[in-house]
């Protein structure tokens, strides 16, 4: 065996590539199953001849060269029997073979086998020296019945490259590109073959047959027409189809008024209007099936109430010239959509305007108070953060035109990660609960309370000086310290830090005042907890520079908080 021989790295590349692409097409059969059958049969037949090809190319046994020579018959037979139906499920995408093609398909690949397997009797595929003995394979010459069955098979791919050139040539436009890409990828090969047997050479002698090298090309081109042409997904559908499954009634009526063809929905309706109508209904005229006022249509669209047994419908009805390529007139074509439903709904919804148009003062009612929950916060029931920052805006716009003061006030819980983790979080839950009450008692009735997120707190109050707001932030941190909170049977002791910011001293705007309150904040933090701290500029340089700078974006991500300080 020379591992460098071009040969046999050839063929068992043709057999990987087919492999492959049986494997990719087999996995497409949601999609098609006949079409991915059929192609993962022709794939893994072309694998058998490849891999068929390459023993007697890496091996020094005369038998199991002589073996894989007769048994590659299979391979090629059942490939050419399987293109003729992955021909066939491209010119027709809903075509589904039956059980007695498949078998009739089969039996010559089973003829042909078994005609291989007992050559050493007959010699009627293989003759010359060894032939017999199973030895000496590339002396062998071709037998009557190897010429008989390349004939056969030849014929088969001519069907199927006929089936698809005919497919090609009816094809839209946008599918025509797939059905080129399979017809060259099964000319490639076969023209490789025929040129090969015509010109007298023999693999059995050793020589290069170029076939498994072209099912390599038609692996590539196939490849390229499952993941660039969509092959499997992109696929047209007969119209045939479409009419008999639409829920619409299609009758089609000839010139002389007699029914030329209905599609099921339209057999529906004449039998829900007469169960005496014939059993055979092309060639009735269309006056006795259909009433006059639906069968005399001429282009416009009407409506009409048709009596069925049993019940009543409403159909709305069109007429179409049926025309041929000539543009001479055929017939006409009827549909008729049941629009019962749709009636009914318009009459619905016409009653349910009503009842809403009187009820819109409650509408509006509801509208109001949804309004006012979602600026709440779920849990403490104080205003949400989205409420403060409009409010907050508000609150100093007032300030800077009425040059009132007006005071900020961010508090924190003191260590309150440590009472999620000791007590648990529906404990820190209600803690925060009873903090949020307390503020909302404390606080005027003109001020702004909200819970900024997580464990803190924002409280701004319109006409309040520092003085004002210093006393009233520092009663609260008093009141919160010397007062615990009960939670469940159990006494949770907590403080508040608190940062204190005033209009205009500590800024002008509404994130310099939150800044400044943050910083005020975080000084208190930084001088031991539960403590009130307001914001100095100068003083809190310091602070200003080691605590992260946090400003109020409108309805945007939250700022990062102090959980746990």
């Amino acid at each position: 065996m020379d591992l460098r021989d071009p040969v046999w790295i050839a063929y068992a590349a043709a057999a990987v590539t087919s492999v492959v692409i049986a494997v990719v097409a087999w996995r497409q059969r949601a999609h098609n199953r006949t079409l991915s059958t059929a192609l993962t049969v022709v794939m893994v037949s072309a694998a058998w001849w490849s891999l068929c090809l390459t023993v007697p190319r890496v091996t020094t046994n005369e038998t199991l060269a002589a073996v894989a020579t007769l048994v590659t018959f299979p391979g090629p037979s059942t490939m050419c029997a399987a293109f003729m139906c992955l021909g066939l499920a491209i010119a027709r995408p809903q075509w589904v073979p039956r059980g007695t093609v498949v078998l009739v398909l089969l039996i010559e690949p089973f003829l042909i086998t078994l005609t291989a397997v007992t050559n050493p009797w007959h010699l009627l595929v293989f003759g010359g020296p060894g032939a017999t003995s199973l030895t000496g394979s590339g002396a062998w010459t071709y037998g009557p019945i190897f010429w008989a069955d390349t004939g056969f098979t030849y014929a088969e791919m001519a069907v199927g490259l006929a089936i698809v050139g005919w497919a090609w040539w009816r094809a839209p436009a946008a599918f025509r590109g797939q059905r080129l890409a399979v017809f060259i990828a099964a000319l490639v090969p076969l023209v490789a073959n025929v040129i090969f047997i015509a010109s007298g050479q023999s693999g059995l002698s050793g020589a290069l047959d170029p076939t498994p090298l072209g099912l390599a090309v038609t692996g590539t081109i196939i490849w390229y027409a499952v993941f660039r042409q969509d092959l499997f997904t992109f696929a047209p559908v007969a119209r045939a189809l479409i009419v008999d499954q639409i829920g619409d009634a299609v009758a089609v009526v000839s010139t002389a008024g007699k029914i030329l063809d209905l599609n099921p929905a339209a057999i529906s309706l004449v039998r829900g209007m007469d169960p005496d109508a014939p059993a055979e209904l092309i060639g009735v005229a269309a006056s006795e099936l259909f009433s006059e006022a639906m069968s005399a249509q001429d282009g416009r669209e009407t409506e009409l109430v048709v009596e069925l047994v049993g019940s009543r419908a409403e159909f709305q009805v069109r007429a179409f010239p049926l025309l041929d390529p000539r543009r001479h007139e055929l017939g006409t074509v009827l549909v008729a959509r049941d629009v019962t439903e749709a009636n009914n709904q318009s009459r619905r919804l016409a009653a349910a305007h009503d009842q809403m148009v009187r009820q819109l003062q409650t509408i509006e009612s509801l509208r109001a108070d949804l309004a006012e929950l979602a600026s709440r916060d779920p849990l403490t029931g104080l205003h949400n953060r989205r409420h403060m920052v409009d409010t907050f805006a508000a609150l100093v716009q007032a300030a800077e035109e009425t040059g009132g003061p007006l005071v900020a006030v961010l508090f924190d819980v003191d260590r309150f990660k440590s009472i999620n983790d000791r007590y648990g979080h529906l404990t820190g839950d209600a803690v925060l609960v009873a903090l949020a009450d307390r503020m909302r008692a404390s606080a005027p009735a003109d001020a702004l309370v909200a819970r900024w997120g997580g464990e803190e707190f924002f409280v701004a109050l319109p006409g309040a000086d520092a003085e004002a707001g210093f006393a009233f932030a520092d009663d609260l941190r008093r009141v919160c310290a010397e007062t615990p909170i009960r939670v469940a049977g159990r006494t949770i002791h907590c403080a508040l830090s608190g940062g204190l910011a005033s209009y205009p001293v500590s800024g002008a705007t509404m994130n310099d005042l939150f800044h400044a309150a943050d910083v005020a904040l975080y000084e208190a933090k930084r001088a031991g907890r539960n403590l009130v701290r307001v914001y100095e500029p100068l003083a809190a340089t310091a602070a200003a520079v080691q605590a992260p700078r946090r400003t109020i974006v409108r309805h945007g991500p939250r700022s990062p908080g102090r959980e746990g300080a």
